[in-house]
């Protein structure tokens, strides 16, 4: 219900309640209120879950297989209404490489506690701003619009009707 909540209220007055939770957990990297959107400092955990040492910006000490997450979070426009999202920007260490590599929230290998983190946040937020969520007649928020699959550059558009197989003699 969190990820699907729709708020009506100042989009001001939501950015910073968003923002008041956020910071209460996390510290702020940066934050934006023309955009509405902010970003917390990264920091690096254990592949089991735990603060590594180093923690925050120091990748020397981490243990192999570290990742580094940082939470964002945006207020966007939906109609008339607000969501509220939460993402995350991971990125993991490999013992040897100078780089760590980025990860996607979809990547198999990211732990469950990486996807908790932002559940967390988003159902916090949620709980802060209820007072603004628009219950729908059915007491569910609803969900939001599903975009149709793009067609593939050979197959015809979504609503358009294939041509017709050529008629066949009868004999």
């Amino acid at each position: 219900m969190a990820k699907q909540a729709r708020y009506q209220g100042d989009k001001l007055v939501l950015f910073n309640a968003a923002k008041s939770v956020t910071e209460t957990k996390y510290k702020l990297e940066k934050s934006d209120e023309t955009a509405l959107g902010l970003q917390t400092k990264g920091k690096w955990y254990t592949p089991e879950g735990l603060v590594a040492p180093g923690g925050d910006d120091n990748m020397r000490d981490v243990p192999d297989k570290s990742i580094r997450v940082s939470l964002i979070v945006r207020v966007l426009p939906d109609g008339d209404k607000w969501v509220v999202q939460v993402e995350s920007s991971m990125l993991r260490y490999l013992a040897g490489s100078p780089q760590p590599e980025k990860l996607a929230a979809t990547d198999a290998s990211v732990p469950g506690w990486a996807h908790g983190q932002v559940d967390e946040l988003q159902f916090e937020i949620y709980q802060a701003l209820k007072q603004y969520e628009v219950k729908s007649p059915g007491g569910l928020a609803p969900a939001p619009a599903a975009t149709p699959p793009a067609a593939a550059p050979d197959e015809p558009a979504a609503g358009s009707a294939a041509p017709a197989p050529a008629p066949t003699p009868a004999s």
